[in-house]
């Protein structure tokens, strides 16, 4: 049987990638999912920018799904645009 090459948590990895990517830039030194709803906000922006600028689409939801994956509770953010 041939092994899969990849799964849906996998076709996420980029957008989890430049999430981290994003904390480290902002010179954040906590995990994701310890971040104040604030900076939480700002690793958005930037992860979203980094897709803009690469020509991505993310998909509707991608802000909810990121967070789950990051660690991230409904109580410590807020992750869609105008919740």
């Amino acid at each position: 049987m041939k092994p899969q090459l990849s799964s849906p948590a996998d076709a996420f990895a980029p957008v989890r990638d430049a999430a981290s990517s994003a904390v480290r830039n902002l010179g954040l030194t906590c995990a994701p999912w310890q971040l104040s709803p604030e900076h939480w906000q700002r690793v958005l922006v930037a992860v979203e920018a980094r897709a803009r600028m690469r020509g991505l689409t993310l998909a509707d939801g991608w802000r909810g799904e990121l967070a789950e994956q990051m660690g991230r509770t409904e109580t410590n953010t807020s992750t869609e645009p105008g919740s």
